[in-house]
């Protein structure tokens, strides 16, 4: 699907590099980490508060960046390395993890230190940082007896990088080995059963995959989507007993999110569980299709895309959901959850489908304000907005007051392609499909600008500093343009003594900081930028 939605993207990376890179308009950079397109994956950004931005993306050969070289892998295993750019473009180093394994997601802390997220598909990753200091990332294995082979599961990483590019400390989820899914009969890819829906990792059917950061106060928040039981944060997996036979057990995957502590990543906790309420007994089964989450005044609150039966779990109590299922009339609803209230979600429900697992996604949820921006892809039916049918995966935007839930507007593109990805900067959502790119205005949610340009990845700070990344052929393009603050003209002073700073992300502040700044004070609620 990645390899799909980048071919899909080169109309928009011709029309990137030929951006004028002067100083008023930001800056370009490309590198060829790979000898084949085919290999290029794990593109991601993020953004620190002094404009550096990080890059991450999968490399087989040696590639150099101003004054970064990269040596190539040893036997060109397609490993992963992360970049450093200063604000003006410059490279600074390079962090490598050797050995096969892609990178999810990436977050900056404010003072510029990096938390990278990934998964290992290799009996060893080694991740290495610029003061040559090396962290083991070991996959767990394990013997089938059924067919006198070793097996492995594949773990979950989550790196902390200062912004001197020194690897601090690396966690490992570590799923567990389970042989007895994994004895089934021959390759169910050869016999021809598509079970991408139950094994997300081939034959190796244990598994977490990362695939969203966010830090608030002193912990590190991570979304994942996992097959197998994950004993250190008491996840049990789903599965599939294919009528009764022992032998035919395939894992269902389910979604969830844990925290860390951010100082040492240690300390790995589940927040919120979603998947199946039973084991099945069919090829029909239930899952959650798409996780994603924010934390508003403290609290994650998880959004999920599901259908079937389901469960959430988590820390105050859990909730059963039952959604239709089958041939002819599976419905495919959306969910809002406080975590401290499980029981009192907010359902979203839309009219039944008979498309073959359709695709419900969700690409992004921000905080602005005291709203959750959400943005993904629907089928069919649009659960926001029950008036609206779309005859193919199409994309949409919402605005989800936090208190209650209720929807402050949503929209549906009237050109039906798949969700890419979306940020929020300011008083404008930015939002791209697979070949185009949007912009909505955050207040209300009408469109300020549609044009023949995606991107694949992007991370905001604020309104003053973003980047962009794009491919052409076997190369990555990053564009960071500066972007001009929307609506706010100038810094304020502030009267009122007992003003309360927020970040963007809704983190109540000591004081306010670079960047943009939410204050709250007995006036009302005012945005301002400090340069």
């Amino acid at each position: 699907m990645l390899m799909k939605k980048l071919l899909l993207m080169l109309v928009a990376c011709v029309a990137a590099v030929n951006v004028s890179a002067q100083a008023d308009e930001g800056w370009q950079k490309s590198f060829t980490p790979v000898a084949d397109k085919a290999d290029l994956d794990g593109l991601h950004t993020a953004v620190a508060a002094d404009g550096s931005v990080y890059v991450s993306t999968t490399y087989n050969q040696a590639f150099s960046l101003g004054d970064v070289a990269v040596a190539a892998p040893e036997d060109a295993v397609t490993s992963s390395v992360v970049v450093k750019m200063d604000k003006d473009g410059a490279a600074k180093w390079a962090v490598t993890f050797f050995g096969k394994c892609k990178i999810y997601a990436m977050t900056a802390d404010t003072d510029g230190t990096l938390y990278v997220a990934g998964r290992s598909q290799d009996l060893k990753v080694v991740a290495t940082g610029v003061d040559g200091k090396h962290y083991d990332i070991e996959n767990p294995t394990g013997f089938d007896a059924f067919f006198e082979e070793v097996i492995k599961a594949h773990v979950a990483f989550i790196a902390k990088i200062g912004q001197d590019g020194v690897i601090q400390t690396v966690q490992i989820i570590q799923p567990e080995v389970n042989a007895t899914i994994a004895a089934i009969v021959g390759d169910p890819y050869e016999m021809g059963m598509d079970l991408s829906i139950y094994d997300l990792s081939g034959n190796d059917p244990c598994t977490v995959i990362p695939s969203k950061l966010v830090i608030d106060g002193d912990n590190l928040y991570v979304a994942a989507t996992y097959t197998g039981d994950v004993p250190a944060l008491g996840w049990k997996g789903a599965y599939l007993n294919y009528y009764g036979m022992d032998m035919m057990i395939f894992d269902i995957r389910s979604m969830g999110v844990f925290s860390l502590n951010k100082s040492d990543l240690g300390n790995p906790a589940s927040v919120a569980n979603v998947m199946a309420t039973e084991t099945v007994q069919t090829m029909s089964q239930f899952f959650p299709e798409a996780v994603d989450f924010v934390v508003y005044g403290g609290v994650p609150h998880v959004a999920f895309f599901g259908f079937g039966n389901l469960t959430l779990t988590t820390a105050a109590g859990s909730q059963d959901f039952s959604f239709a299922l089958g041939e002819e009339d599976t419905e495919h609803a959306l969910v809002l959850a406080n975590v401290n209230a499980p029981q009192q979600p907010k359902v979203f429900h839309a009219a039944t489908n008979t498309k073959s697992y359709p695709i419900y996604d969700l690409v992004g949820a921000t905080l602005s304000g005291d709203n959750c921006i959400l943005g993904g892809t629907f089928y069919g039916n649009f659960p926001l907005d029950n008036t609206v049918t779309k005859e193919n995966n199409t994309s949409f935007v919402a605005s989800i007051k936090m208190s209650d839930c209720s929807v402050n507007w949503a929209k549906a593109n009237e050109v039906e392609s798949e969700a890419q990805c979306m940020i929020v900067a300011g008083e404008e959502i930015h939002a791209a499909t697979a070949d185009a790119h949007y912009v909505f205005r955050t207040s209300d949610g009408d469109l300020k600008k549609a044009e023949n340009q995606g991107f694949n990845d992007a991370s905001c700070y604020n309104d003053q500093y973003c980047s962009t990344i794009f491919t052409q052929e076997n190369s990555v393009i990053v564009f960071c343009p500066m972007m001009n603050p929307s609506g706010i003209n100038e810094t304020k002073t502030l009267k009122n003594t007992a003003a309360k700073y927020y970040n963007v992300n809704g983190v109540e502040l000591s004081a306010p900081q670079k960047g943009l700044n939410i204050v709250k004070t007995a006036d009302g609620v005012k945005k301002i930028v400090v340069k």
